[in-house]
């Protein structure tokens, strides 16, 4: 089968373009592991989740969290999970990475499933960007909550479907070591840069939600909320991401600023 990159301008909800792969038999490109039938014609944009593990005080991560916030934000969304001692430690981020079975910083794992070395650069090209399942979200900020409305639509019949939802925060003020590696933007910075802007950084989430059984079938929408408190934070520095995974594979992505909307990253191919 022979596949061809496309970028095509998706509702109006969503400001950015997305990458996507497209087949040319018209079937929706993407994982196929779980059986069912493609709807031709279905075009479903892909983002690639990439989960940070580091730290503060680790030297080595600060080229991690560099290659993360090159990455191309179109196709990537990375999370940044501080734990052992880091400055920005919490709960969540250590009970993120004891799930994940992660013990050490400068892990990177992409899609859950797949170890990327720190040191490399994300390449959009070296994944599959098109998927079964399409994803929006909607959020509303009360007060000192936000609520965000799910919306999974299927084109082919899963089971067994787990979503996770983390809220994030960029611009949060912290220390970094810094081993200054060559060729990193930071090689002439100091061995400690005081005052580093840290992005993407995990500061709650709601981990493995059921999808209930009947509810992902092809062409169903699968609609549910959540809540989050976000007293005492800048809501122009959070973010909410949402994973749908099988047992197999991250089926797909989305991020969305808080106070604002995404809608599914779909059409339909009139050929």
């Amino acid at each position: 089968m022979i596949f061809f990159v496309a970028l095509i301008g998706l509702m109006a909800c969503s400001s950015d373009e997305k990458l996507v792969v497209v087949d040319n038999s018209d079937e929706v490109a993407g994982g196929d592991s779980d059986g069912g039938n493609n709807t031709v014609g279905t075009i479903v944009t892909k983002r690639i989740l990439i989960e940070d593990y580091v730290a503060t005080w680790c030297g080595n991560c600060i080229l991690a969290i560099e290659k993360s916030d090159a990455a191309d934000k179109n196709v990537f969304v990375p999370v940044a999970i501080h734990f052992l001692g880091s400055q920005l430690e919490n709960q969540v981020a250590i009970n993120v990475a004891k799930e994940n079975e992660v013990s050490s910083q400068t892990t990177v794992i992409v899609d859950k499933h797949t170890s990327h070395s720190f040191r490399n650069d994300f390449k959009a090209s070296d994944y599959a960007l098109a998927s079964t399942v399409a994803i929006a979200m909607n959020t509303e900020v009360n007060n000192t909550n936000v609520n965000v409305n799910l919306q999974f639509k299927f084109y082919k019949d899963f089971s067994n479907l787990k979503y996770t939802v983390y809220l994030l925060e960029n611009n949060v003020i912290a220390s970094q070591a810094n081993y200054q590696f060559s060729g990193s933007k930071y090689q002439s910075s100091p061995r400690t840069i005081s005052n580093f802007s840290h992005n993407h950084v995990l500061q709650q989430a709601i981990l493995n939600q059921s999808v209930p059984g009947g509810e992902s079938v092809n062409e169903n929408v699968y609609e549910t909320e959540h809540s989050f408190s976000i007293q005492g934070k800048n809501k122009e520095n959070l973010d909410l991401v949402v994973y749908l995974e099988s047992t197999k594979e991250v089926l797909n992505t989305q991020i969305v600023k808080v106070g604002e909307n995404v809608a599914f990253h779909a059409e339909v191919e009139n050929n």
